[in-house]
This record gives structure tokens, sequence and C-alpha cells, in this order.
């Protein structure tokens, strides 16, 4: 089952729960990634503290854009 748990103009983060794995879209870029296992978990930890210190879409657009390194996969719309 896919959720999207986030979705701005620049990205968004879908959760794949029955393989409990996580997809990050960079949109700008057409670029992602996906973590899972204990990378998925750390991944989660860090979106819920940076939603807790500001859960404006500009303070985790900017959260999300520290991960751009990790976009290693073309996306194809």
């Amino acid at each position: 089952m896919m959720h999207v748990i986030y979705n701005s103009d620049n990205y968004y983060v879908v959760e794949y729960s029955d393989q409990h794995v996580y997809e990050l879209v960079d949109k700008r870029s057409a670029r992602g990634t996906f973590f899972q296992g204990d990378g998925a978990v750390r991944f989660m930890d860090f979106i819920r503290i940076a939603v807790g210190e500001d859960a404006s879409v500009e303070h985790v657009d900017d959260f999300l854009d520290s991960f751009d390194v990790l976009l290693d996969r073309r996306v194809v719309h």
C-alpha cells in the first residue's frame, strides 16, 4: 500500500507501508531515493523532528534539501 505523507511544489515523500520503505523525490530535478530498514526509521525520525521544529512547507523543504546528495535515481513522470 502506498501513502503520500508529504507533498509540496518541490518534494514528495511516499510510504510503502507493506514494505516498510519510504521514497523521497525532488520534483525539480526528477531524482529520488528509497529508505528502508534502519535508514527508513532514521529518515522518519528526522522528518518528525523537522516538522516538530516548524511544520511550514518552507522549513520541511529546506530540511529535505539536505538529502540532495542521496537522490541517485532518475524519476520518470
